[in-house]
């Protein structure tokens, strides 16, 4: 009775007697929010507490840190977005390397907000070692006509009936790289899961999901029911929950990035025999040994724990680990969640560079700036179905956001 007296007065969109694992990431971290703040403690560490939350809540956990301020209570704030800084700190400290790279003030001397524009550049300077003038690189130019994939009244049906995916039908070209934009619950996830098979038939979810729709991989119609039949389409999926579903943390970095050819039977990585004995250690030495310098992956050594790893390392085994299949088609969800202003600029490189060489992205992100940065489209979802579609010399903040909402 307490605690769902406590939701309700500070605003929480929570049953005191939901199961915390039937919630999204999201509704997790407002569950962690929550206690943090029904605890009454004097000092609050907030460790990236934006990085699942719509808007709405984003706006909400400021007007709590702006209370729990005034009321005297020591706040430290952790997080990769600048926004949040300029918006709610009054001292700045910055890691890098685990050592202090930087002590910087938002204040002036009368105590009124420093403009961002003068303390922004020497921030981001002290997070990577080096300055940063473009943080998205130009988009790719050579952008093919036939479509990569296409999608066809793509249906998501919980088991209680309720549809999540309500008929959405989409295309992305080679070269291309196309953004999802929506509110949190508006479908996105849910419809590259639906796309790659982890909701339907045997897939991981299937008794959960139903999936219906048509699916066609550079003009083929393709029967995607499980993760293993997307791979055999060449399609590769980076889920927004790395931790739990992108990566085994307890192994090494180079048996992570093995992972999804060894599920794709190839035959180049695979010599018969047991598990252990199953793999051609040589040539995966050599594959992953090449795609850990080209993502400048960070690391003692590649036999260590991907656990160990700071969320951009770890995001960059994740990537790594997708284009050791070869896809012609990639999925990205959030993929810069969590992850520092220095490995985010070397993701966008990235996206840009497999844009170049013919590959199709299908992108989906909360950070506006990301979605206008990189895509050349941006369909924007609200209750499963597409409410508007952007071309990027058109796109703006508010447009998106209205389209979300409204």
């Amino acid at each position: 009775e307490r605690t769902g007296a406590f939701l309700r007065s500070q605003g929480f969109d929570l049953q005191s007697d939901q199961k915390v694992g039937s919630l999204s990431i999201g509704g997790k971290q407002l569950v962690e929010i929550a206690r943090a703040l029904y605890r009454n403690a004097g000092i609050l560490v907030f460790d990236e507490p934006t990085s699942a939350l719509t808007d709405t809540e984003v706006h909400l956990l400021y007007q709590w840190i702006d209370r729990l301020r005034s009321e005297g209570k020591a706040i430290i704030y952790i997080t990769h977005r600048m926004d949040e800084v300029f918006r709610l700190a009054d001292r700045i400290v910055v890691l890098r390397d685990g050592a202090n790279a930087g002590e910087f003030t938002a204040l002036s001397e009368d105590g009124f907000r420093l403009p961002r524009s003068e303390v922004e550049p020497f921030l981001i300077s002290a997070m990577v070692g080096r300055e940063i003038r473009d943080v998205y690189p130009p988009r790719n130019l050579q952008i093919g006509e036939k479509p990569a994939l296409e999608v066809s009244d793509l249906r998501v049906i919980h088991a209680s009936g309720r549809e999540i995916v309500k008929g959405l039908s989409f295309q992305v070209r080679p070269g291309e790289v196309l953004g999802l934009a929506g509110l949190l619950g508006a479908g996105r996830s849910e419809t590259f899961e639906a796309i790659y098979g982890v909701l339907d038939g045997s897939g991981p979810r299937g008794s959960v999901y139903r999936v219906t729709g048509q699916i066609r991989v550079e003009g083929k119609s393709v029967s995607i029911g499980t993760p293993r039949s997307a791979l055999d389409s060449r399609l590769a999926y980076v889920s927004e929950d790395r931790k739990g579903n992108g990566l085994v943390l307890g192994q090494s970095i180079r048996h992570n990035m093995a992972l999804p050819t060894i599920s794709a039977g190839r035959k180049d990585l695979a010599s018969g025999g047991s598990w252990l004995s199953w793999l051609q250690f040589d040539r995966e030495g050599v594959e992953t040994d090449h795609w850990a310098r080209e993502l400048k992956l960070r690391a003692a050594h590649l036999d260590q724990s991907a656990g160990e790893l700071s969320g951009g390392n770890q995001q960059k085994i994740v990537l790594a680990k997708w284009l050791l299949t070869e896809p012609r088609i990639l999925f990205l969800d959030e993929p810069t969640r969590g992850v520092d202003v220095g490995a985010k600029v070397e993701i966008y490189q990235w996206v840009q560079r497999l844009a170049s060489e013919g590959m199709a992205v299908v992108l989906a992100s909360s950070e506006m700036p990301e979605l206008l940065g990189l895509c050349h489209r941006i369909l924007v979802l609200r209750e499963g179905q597409v409410s508007a579609e952007f071309d990027s010399s058109e796109a703006n903040q508010e447009s998106i956001m209205k389209a979300a909402s409204l």
